[in-house]
């Protein structure tokens, strides 16, 4: 069966001198991995630097039942990609946008509204449009929603501290690595009702973001670590 469909790159590796491996987010079926020949030619029309982190692409492809590698009857790329390629905080955007996707989508079935979320929000890193310096806590917030564990947004006076666990806020700190402080907790807040504030400062943004790291692996098991945190902590607006 021939299928058509647009899809999302989310990970290469290199097959042999001439070749590589590259696992799609396919609209159509889910997460599919395909071998693609003589992508390091060069004089070949299908060039290793398409499969870049995060590329929207169409793709065409022979779907054979039980076949885990398949091969690619055609692709090309549906985004320019330009408003990331010399700016160091959109690569890094799209490599921790990356690195989420493909250890969550690793295997994953077809799912029309996550695949839809994810091109719209690697399409505004790639644009090279503006964006708010709290865009990957917002994107993540969203994530949560989609993956069904979203925060219940209790905060008061008197529940201050949001407990990565329980997925709610509560009284008191009880531990350090799984509270969150009052501060955060706070922003937490005004992010989940979705509030267009000015954000936090930087130090403020990056401890929440390893807070939201933290919920992310307490709830979704298939996330053990996400290393490229740390670059995009490094290189987000003060």
């Amino acid at each position: 069966m021939l299928v058509t469909t647009p899809g999302i790159v989310l990970h290469s590796t290199k097959y042999s001198d001439t070749s590589l491996i590259v696992k799609i987010f396919t609209e159509a079926q889910g997460t599919q991995s395909f071998i693609v020949k003589g992508a390091f030619g060069k004089k070949s029309r299908v060039r290793a630097a398409l499969f870049s982190p995060l590329a929207l692409v169409s793709l065409t492809y022979n779907d054979h039942a039980g076949e885990r590698l398949k091969y690619l009857k055609d692709i090309s790329r549906t985004d320019s990609g330009a408003g990331a390629a010399f700016d160091p905080v959109r690569g890094a955007l799209l490599l921790f946008y990356n690195e989420l996707a493909y250890k969550l989508l690793y295997d994953a079935g077809p799912d029309p509204v996550l695949f839809r979320f994810l091109e719209e929000e690697a399409g505004k890193v790639s644009s090279g449009d503006t964006f708010p310096a709290d865009l990957p806590l917002r994107f993540l917030i969203r994530l949560s929603v989609i993956l069904g564990f979203f925060p219940e947004n209790n905060h008061s006076d008197a529940n201050p501290y949001f407990s990565l666990e329980q997925c709610r806020f509560q009284s008191h700190c009880i531990d350090e690595r799984r509270d969150v402080p009052a501060a955060e907790s706070l922003y937490l807040a005004r992010l989940l009702r979705d509030e267009e504030r000015p954000a936090p400062d930087r130090a403020t943004r990056n401890r929440l973001l390893h807070y939201l790291i933290e919920y992310f692996k307490i709830h979704n098991g298939q996330l053990k670590s996400v290393e490229s945190v740390e670059i995009l902590a490094s290189v987000l607006h003060s």
